[in-house]
């Protein structure tokens, strides 16, 4: 959940605090945004319907990217801890 809510935040700041094509061009946020990428295809286009829906799937995209991500390293995380529970115990995974 934190994922998804992180991946929806992040777009909406680049979306309100910089420009898409300097946020492109320059690349200050492409670890950030992956699917900002999608935002090229909005150049020349930028107050259509179809520039909107661009952006919008781009979002999508990218808080689903983060949840996935997020729940990687949660598992992750939980398997660690997990192992380090059963070192102390002396009992096997």
């Amino acid at each position: 959940m934190a994922g998804a809510l992180f991946g929806g935040i992040v777009p909406l700041l680049f979306v309100t605090l910089a420009p898409f094509r300097a946020f492109i061009v320059t690349g200050r946020g492409i670890f950030l945004w992956p699917s900002g990428i999608w935002l090229m295809a909005t150049d020349g286009h930028e107050h259509e319907i179809g520039a909107y829906e661009i952006i919008g799937m781009s979002m999508a995209v990218n808080i689903v990217l983060y949840a996935i991500v997020f729940s990687l390293i949660w598992c992750v995380g939980w398997v660690f801890r997990a192992w380090c529970a059963s070192l102390r115990d002396g009992t096997t995974i």
